[in-house]
């Protein structure tokens, strides 16, 4: 049989319940029954300890608005806690002192302020009246503080429904309606220190002051109101700006000019897409600061030599793009005839009119022209050399003269015949029409006419591959590079490399020095096939520069900070390439990677990306279509630790179901969970002029936050 429940156990159970409910319900009413009690007895001085209350709060307002982006932070009423309280009980102690030994009339006074100054006392309101109000005000408003920071610090609220009701408030929304107003809310006063600075006329003074402003970057104003700052010694740890078409990268490009230009900081910009816009807004800034300014693009008059600068191994380096094919056997032939040739150019310029170029370059990638300058160093010694003895073949004799001569005696025709066969002629020879392996062999016979120097060039590069073919197998294995070098140079592109008798010269070392801004450009689209190895040179010639600072005491030298910006790096990048400018840190460089998207260079590599992000520790993040991009850049800024709150949800007595109205219970649940630290959505509704920037460049935890990027003041 199925038992019944007791129901004195059910009667016995309720009554309980209700039972302590009562009992909290009682306690909480005590609670509000002693602080009634204690209001009333205290209520002059509780209008006065509302004073030092308000002033806490505006005080943590403040804290709060100046710290508003990070969430992990505690604000002024938090942080004090302990204070309060023990400011509150020393108060209390002197008040209590005080009323009982020095002015218990003046504490008593204090109550002739309304309802009480009705009744008929002895007491007067004076000075010991103002000086009990003022302690008794300070002892109730330090429990008052107290009672607010205890209550602010047990507050159970997520991180997010923070973050949440700050997007979702009045200020926010206007800001980011207003936000080009709002980006240059801070410029004026930026603008008017540094204006203030140049013209102190304590050179001394100035420089220091110059030299401080130099040190912060303001990229415009924060999502929160406030002026985003960024220490631009951070860019020497290289930053990455992903941003698509109409994002405002261009905008944020010209502000970190700007601050170079400012400061005479030598910048070097490489432009993928050769836009005319980005060239004039370079110049505009040049010009705004006074600053000198160069543009090396496909229509200019600049000329570039990018095997002027750096041994045969930088320069095998810097062009080792052209050398490269899909044979490695070829590859490497290929990269030894760079390397010697360059030795040959460097021995041989000093008596020839001919410099390290890539012209010069093509000219003795021909074999005839290389022994050409060897035949000229030992013509000095032997000038004789295309002067050949070949013996002449005696004439046949005709009849008649052997009939004439049977009467000579014996002796005389023996001596005749032995003086014919001794007949030789000089034959002289040409260089340009000389058999190309009998000219070979020429000069190897007169290698001791050659210095040292020269005989190991030549072994180099021909005798010992006389077991191959033939002793020119390192021009006959190297025609990849040869064409390259020649389409290079036959193509428009070619007379930017003409730099014999040229004024105008791209020289990094010359641009760094003088403080230059450098404008670099070509056409991506029209010149693909030429740009990545044309920025590869730059940054030979870049970490030529770096290696002659490298080389140099840091006590004998000041170290400069160079910008450097790849913009569209998508062009030209390559496995290689982030190396190579990670050699530069030591040296100032502070290399900006500015691509539109990161899907471009998933198409070069699919490690590069990654190879790319991992060697940049400031993120500019703008406007992307991509949803894989907006995870992939979620991830990369990575989680915060955050709780989740969830409230029990119940239905108000006496109310109808029909409307669902859903009311907040008194319990509730709350446990840990990660979050990321910018919402992929927030990510996702980006617009023109909006970054997100995240910054792990110093040795603080910065979170991510969305700026609205100023625009650089270019006029007067």
């Amino acid at each position: 049989m199925m038992k019944q429940p007791n129901s004195n156990n059910i009667f016995e159970r309720t009554f309980s319940t209700k039972k302590a409910e009562e009992k909290s319900l009682s306690r909480y009413k005590q609670l509000m029954l002693i602080g009634i009690f204690f209001g009333v007895l205290l209520y002059p001085f509780l209008f006065a300890g509302v004073i030092p209350l308000a002033i806490v709060f505006s005080i943590d307002k403040k804290d709060k608005q100046d710290h508003v982006y990070d969430f992990d932070y505690e604000s002024f009423l938090q942080r004090r806690s302990s204070l309060f309280l023990l400011s509150a009980l020393l108060l209390t102690v002197l008040n209590l002192f005080l009323f009982a030994s020095v002015i218990p009339r003046g504490y008593l006074s204090c109550y002739l302020l309304f309802p009480l100054n009705l009744l008929h006392t002895t007491l007067r309101f004076g000075f010991s009246t103002i000086c009990a109000l003022i302690i008794g005000g300070l002892g109730t408003g330090s429990w008052l503080i107290y009672y607010a920071s205890f209550v602010e610090k047990r507050k159970v609220i997520s991180k997010e429904e923070r973050q949440q009701k700050i997007l979702n408030s009045k200020e926010y929304k206007a800001r980011l309606k207003n936000k080009y107003e709002e980006s240059q809310k801070y410029t004026e006063e930026y603008q008017q220190k540094y204006a203030l600075a140049i013209v102190i006329k304590d050179v001394a003074l100035r420089n220091k002051r110059l030299e401080e402003l130099s040190k912060v970057l303001l990229l415009g104003t924060d999502e929160y109101g406030l002026p985003y700052i960024l220490e631009f010694k951070e860019l020497n740890q290289h930053a990455i700006l992903p941003a698509t078409t109409g994002s405002g990268k261009t905008t944020l490009i010209q502000v970190l000019i700007e601050h170079a230009a400012k400061f005479s900081m030598p910048v070097i910009l490489i432009d993928g897409k050769g836009a005319l816009d980005t060239l004039e807004a370079v110049r505009e800034i040049a010009e705004a600061y006074d600053r000198p300014f160069r543009a090396f693009v496909d229509h200019g008059d600049m000329r570039y030599n990018p095997v002027k600068n750096g041994n045969d191994v930088a320069v095998r380096d810097k062009l080792i793009g052209l050398a490269e094919t899909e044979s490695v056997y070829y590859s490497t032939a290929a990269k030894s005839l760079l390397m010697v040739t360059i030795q040959l150019i460097d021995e041989f310029k000093k008596t020839h009119e001919i410099e390290r170029s890539l012209p010069f370059i093509q000219k003795y990638f021909l074999p005839r022209n290389v022994l050409k300058l060897f035949a000229d160093r030992i013509l000095e010694k032997n000038p004789k050399l295309f002067e050949v003895k070949v013996e002449s073949k005696p004439e046949k004799k005709s009849e008649n003269k052997k009939k004439q001569e049977e009467n000579h005696d014996e002796f005389e025709q023996m001596m005749e015949d032995f003086v014919d066969s001794l007949e030789v002629e000089i034959v002289t020879l040409y260089p340009d029409t000389i058999h190309l392996l009998d000219f070979y062999y020429l000069l190897k016979q007169n290698m001791v006419y050659m210095n040292e120097k020269e005989q190991d060039i030549f072994n180099r590069l021909f005798v010992r591959y006389e077991h191959k073919k033939d002793p020119f197998y390192l021009y006959v294995t190297s025609e990849n590079l040869q064409n390259n070098i020649n389409m290079l140079l036959d193509s428009e592109l070619g007379e930017l490399f003409q730099t014999m008798g040229a004024n105008n010269e791209l020289d990094i070392k010359e641009v760094v020095n003088h403080n230059e801004i450098l404008y670099i450009s070509l056409d991506g689209l029209l010149y693909s096939e030429y740009i990545t190895v044309l920025a590869q040179m730059i940054v030979g010639d870049i970490n030529f520069f770096c290696s002659e600072v490298y080389k140099k005491e840091k006590d004998q030298q000041e170290i400069k900070n160079v910008l450097v910006i790849f913009d569209e790096p998508s062009s030209y990048l390559n496995d290689d390439f982030i190396s190579l400018v990670n050699k530069g840190r030591g040296a100032g460089i502070h290399a900006i990677f500015g691509p539109q998207t990161m899907a471009d260079i998933d198409k070069i590599n699919i490690h590069l990306k990654n190879q790319l992000v991992g060697n940049v520790n400031t993120f500019f993040i703008g406007k992307t279509n991509a949803p894989n991009e907006i995870e992939f850049w979620g991830n990369v800024m990575g989680t915060y630790s955050d709780i989740d709150v969830t409230d029990v949800i119940t239905q108000e007595a006496g109310f109808s179901d029909a409307s669902k109205l859903s009311w907040e219970g008194d319990k509730g649940t709350k446990r840990q969970v990660d979050r990321f630290k910018i919402n992929p959505n927030r990510l996702r509704d980006l617009r023109q002029g909006e970054f997100v920037v995240y910054r792990t460049a110093l040795n603080v935890r910065e979170i991510p936050r969305i700026v609205y990027i100023r625009k650089p003041k270019v006029k007067e």
